[in-house]
């Protein structure tokens, strides 16, 4: 009897510190209000810490632990690896395109799009384009974009007394011989994308037509996706071409640089949020995707120079509109690259590409 009784006590103990946990705490827990959360990142580091930060704030007893192994194509590679025991919660930034290789690869988990963005379209349109927002399975959200642009050296352009080229065509003038920079599609996927682009607004035959043109005019190509931005912001050869991103994040700095959104179309680099197929905190990732696609979120997204999806946003931290509303009333015209043509035409594009490049 005295056993029984030890035991009686001991589970009326066990009960009352149960209880006074889920008073203390596990409430927030099972709302999906504090614990860890792992977030894969291939964001730029501040604005990775800024939704930390914010999302912290709101979640009073979360941490976020942000990894970025290199780059979104790491991030599918340790999510591979890590399939069996999965360390991320959350894959958040990338290209859409990385994102349909991770969910085809089953590493991302799927998800209702209801719940999770209740108030977003299936699609953004926009200047002629239709930007998907998520796919039907919720395993990935969009939550900004940037686009495929002409970047240039104000100053530079000036002192060669050279226009400013105002379409993709443009950069087949002779006069711009020399004074142009482009990274290598064989290492850059931003790079490659500008590729499909072209191709689906000039056409197989046209788009080589004019690339021959272009590479004559190239001064030379850099397996550096950085240097791309860093040599137009320090004037060093005038123009090249790539996200606007990049050029805006220049001049906040000080640098001389602008963009043109060319006449024939800008193409569109939108990036992604997906949970992680497995995820030890699902029900924390979800508050955090949604956190990422809520208007404070976007705000995050556009004070680092990143387009927001949801009208009426404008960044806080700098004076560049990015909103939705500017797009429409700025930008000619919005392609969205096409991944079954890019699938379709990947040898051929680095096949022209080694030749160019070997020269």
């Amino acid at each position: 009897r005295m056993i029984r009784n030890r035991l009686t006590v001991l589970a009326c103990m066990a009960v009352i510190v149960t209880l006074l946990a889920f008073a203390h705490g596990a409430p927030a827990l099972a709302q999906g209000g504090s614990g860890r959360l792992v977030v894969y990142s291939a964001a730029p580091l501040d604005f990775a810490e800024s939704l930390k930060r914010a999302f912290e704030a709101l979640h009073p007893g979360t941490t976020v632990e942000i990894v970025n192994p290199g780059g979104a194509e790491a991030i599918i590679a340790k999510l591979a690896a890590e399939r069996h025991n999965p360390q991320a919660d959350v894959f958040h930034s990338g290209a859409v395109f990385e994102f349909l290789v991770a969910a085809k690869m089953g590493l991302l988990a799927r998800t209702d799009p209801a719940v999770i963005a209740p108030d977003l379209p299936q699609a953004l349109e926009i200047a002629g384009a239709r930007i998907p927002l998520y796919d039907e399975e919720g395993r990935w959200y969009v939550w900004g974009f940037s686009l495929g642009v002409i970047g240039y050296n104000e100053r530079r352009l000036e002192q060669l007394g050279l226009p400013v080229p105002r379409r993709w065509q443009d950069l087949a003038d002779p006069r711009y011989r020399g004074q142009i920079v482009f990274n290598m599609p064989q290492q850059s996927s931003s790079a490659f994308n500008t590729l499909v682009a072209h191709y689906q607004m000039f056409g197989e035959e046209g788009v080589w037509e004019l690339w021959d043109a272009i590479d004559r005019n190239i001064a030379f190509y850099t397996p550096s996706t950085g240097a791309l931005y860093s040599l137009v912001a320090r004037g060093e050869v005038p123009i090249s071409f790539g996200t606007a991103r990049n050029y805006y994040v220049n001049r906040a700095e000080g640098h001389a640089v602008n963009v043109v959104y060319p006449e024939e179309g800008a193409w569109v680099f939108a990036t992604a949020v997906g949970i992680v197929e497995g995820a030890k905190n699902r029900e924390l990732a979800e508050a955090f995707v949604r956190f990422v696609l809520s208007p404070e979120g976007q705000v995050h997204a556009a004070n680092h120079f990143q387009n927001p999806i949801r009208k009426g946003i404008q960044a806080t931290a700098h004076s560049v509109d990015l909103s939705v509303e500017y797009v429409e009333n700025t930008v000619p015209k919005i392609v969205v690259v096409d991944s079954a043509l890019a699938e379709e035409i990947r040898e051929e594009v680095m096949r022209r590409f080694d030749r160019y490049t070997s020269r």
